[in-house]
């Protein structure tokens, strides 16, 4: 951070498998709050668009979909990847418009918390 960095990117990946290990999610609010200024990217464990919109909610400027979109090309090639992040984007929508948030920037002024 000291030398510049243009984002954070914060990931456990591996990390489940180490008994007890901490969940991503739940430190991402102190990963956030470290990174001051600097956008924080979050890839771990999103696996729908209401995981997307609550990370979202806790700080990172951006989502990774990892595991979701490789079994949409397994099962159907470039087809199966856009038909699966479509279906996470109108979760993302609906649990959104559902929760009285019109816009991301509404969803970030509204934050969340772990518990």
């Amino acid at each position: 951070m000291d030398r510049g960095a243009d984002a954070v990117f914060c990931s456990n990946h591996g990390g489940r498998q180490a008994n007890g290990g901490i969940a991503a999610i739940d430190m991402l609010p102190d990963v956030v709050k470290a990174a001051g200024e600097t956008p924080v990217l979050f890839d771990s464990g999103i696996r729908s668009g209401s995981d997307a919109v609550k990370a979202l909610a806790l700080g990172a400027r951006a989502v990774g979909i990892g595991r979701p979109y490789a079994y949409g090309l397994a099962l159907s090639g470039a087809d199966g990847a856009a038909h699966l992040l479509r279906c996470i984007l109108a979760e993302a929508d609906l649990l959104m418009a559902v929760n009285g948030y019109p816009t991301l920037k509404a969803v970030r002024e509204a934050g969340a918390r772990r518990v």
